[in-house]
C-alpha cells in the first residue's frame, strides 16, 4: 500500500475554524494533517510519504469557479509523475462540481485522485474530517489500477466522480450516486466493488491518451474559457422564455444544461419557450437536457414534451448528473469544440460519465 501521495488543500469546511464572522478556512490544516498519528506505522504497517501543497487563498467551496477546476487539474498533472495518488481536500458545496470536471481535465487518470471533505471541521466534536481524510488517504493508496480515477471518498461511500452529487447537508454519507453504482464502501474495511453487476456497468479502465484527440492541459497553451460560458437553468411551472432568452443573451455563453422534468420533459405548449430554445440553439449554444429528479434519466422520445424539447434543438443528457453535464460542457469549450463537436461529444462517454 505504500507510496508516494500528494494532498491538494483548496480549503472547505474540513480546514475551517471559528472567526468572528464564522466559519473560514485556516491555513494550519496541512501542518496538523503531517503530524497525525495515523499517518505513521499504524498505517497499514507501509506508511506513505504524503507531500502537500495548499493554495493561496484558500477558499470556502462556493467561492470555486471554473477557472479553478483547471487550475487543479493542472496542478496534480505537474505532480503526476512524482506520486502514486492524490487527495483533493475540498468543500462540500460545489464537491461533486470539481469531481466531475476533474474527471475530464485529467489527460493522464491512470492513478487515483480522490476529493473529499468534511461536514464538521477537524477541531469540532464528532468531526468527520479525520475519517474522511484517513479513508481518502487509504484509497488512493490502495485502489486498484483497474479502477484508477477520479473519485469522492465521503462517509462510508467510495463513488465515481462524475457520477456523485451532494446529497444532505446534514448527513456524514452526504455524497451519492443515485445513477450508478458504489465503487466501493468504508466500514472496518474498505471494500471495493467486484460484483459481476457493477463489472457491466463501470467504464472501461482509464488509460492515458484515452483523450488525447482533446488535446493537452488547457493552461499549457492559452487561458480558460470565461466562467460564464456555461449556464444551469432549471425548468418551474411557469418559467418564462424572457429569462430564457436574457440569460442566451451572455456574449460568451456556448452551452447550457436545462434541468427538465422526469424523462426530461418541458413546456410543449408554450410556444414562446420552445423559440427561445430554438433561438438559442441557432446562435450555437448547445443546450443540453438533464432530468431533475436524483435517479432521473432522460429519454426525450418517451412524451411528447420531450419530443418537443428535441425538435427544438436541444439534446438529451441520458443519465448525466447535472454537475457532469455542465463541467463537460465547459471542458468541450475549454478545447476548443465548436457548437457541431460538443453535440457529439457530449452523448459519448469521455470518461465513465454518461451511460
Amino acid at each position: 500500500m505504500a507510496g508516494r501521495l500528494l494532498i491538494l488543500y483548496t480549503g472547505g469546511t474540513i480546514g475551517m475554524k471559528q472567526t468572528d464572522r464564522g466559519l473560514a478556512p485556516a491555513s494550519d490544516l496541512t501542518t496538523d494533517i503531517l503530524q497525525m498519528p495515523e499517518l505513521g506505522p499504524a498505517f497499514h504497517g507501509d506508511p506513505p510519504v504524503i507531500e502537500t501543497l495548499s493554495y493561496d487563498p484558500l477558499l470556502d467551496s462556493s467561492d470555486m469557479t471554473p477557472g479553478h477546476w483547471c487550475r487543479m487539474a493542472d496542478d496534480i498533472a505537474r505532480h503526476y509523475d512524482d506520486h502514486d495518488g492524490f487527495v483533493v481536500l475540498h468543500g462540500t458545496d460545489t464537491l461533486a462540481y470539481t469531481s466531475s470536471a476533474l474527471g475530464f481535465f485529467l489527460h493522464r487518470s491512470g492513478k487515483p485522485v480522490v476529493v473529499t471533505g468534511a461536514q464538521l471541521p477537524f477541531g469540532s466534536p464528532r468531526s468527520d474530517a479525520r475519517n474522511n481524510l484517513i479513508s481518502s488517504l487509504q484509497v488512493a493508496a490502495s485502489l486498484p489500477g483497474s479502477m484508477a480515477q477520479v473519485c469522492v471518498v465521503f462517509g462510508s461511500r467510495i463513488l465515481q466522480g462524475n457520477r456523485s452529487t451532494k446529497v444532505s447537508a446534514q448527513a456524514y454519507d452526504a455524497f451519492d450516486s443515485p445513477r450508478f453504482p458504489h465503487i466501493g464502501s468504508i466500514g472496518i474495511d474498505i471494500e471495493y466493488n467486484s460484483s459481476p453487476a457493477f463489472e457491466s456497468v463501470r467504464p472501461a479502465p482509464a488509460r492515458e491518451g484515452l483523450r488525447e484527440d482533446l488535446g493537452k492541459s488547457i493552461l499549457e497553451n492559452n487561458a480558460p474559457p470565461p466562467d460564464d460560458a456555461v449556464a444551469l437553468v432549471r425548468l418551474f411551472p411557469g418559467f418564462s422564455a424572457a429569462t430564457l432568452r436574457a440569460i442566451c443573451s451572455g456574449e460568451n455563453l456556448r452551452g447550457i444544461v436545462l434541468e427538465a422534468y422526469g424523462a426530461g420533459n418541458g413546456p410543449s405548449r408554450d410556444r414562446s419557450f420552445l423559440d427561445a430554445v430554438r433561438s438559442a440553439v441557432d446562435q450555437g449554444i448547445v443546450v443540453v437536457v438533464v432530468s431533475q429528479p436524483l435517479d432521473g434519466v432522460v429519454r426525450m422520445s418517451s412524451y411528447a414534451a420531450g419530443n418537443a424539447l428535441a425538435d427544438a434543438g436541444a439534446i438529451s443528457g441520458r443519465d448525466l448528473t447535472t454537475e457532469a453535464a455542465l463541467t463537460k460542457l465547459y471542458y468541450l469549450i475549454a478545447q476548443g469544440c465548436d457548437a457541431r463537436e460538443i453535440r457529439e461529444r457530449m452523448v459519448v462517454a469521455l470518461a465513465g460519465e454518461i451511460g
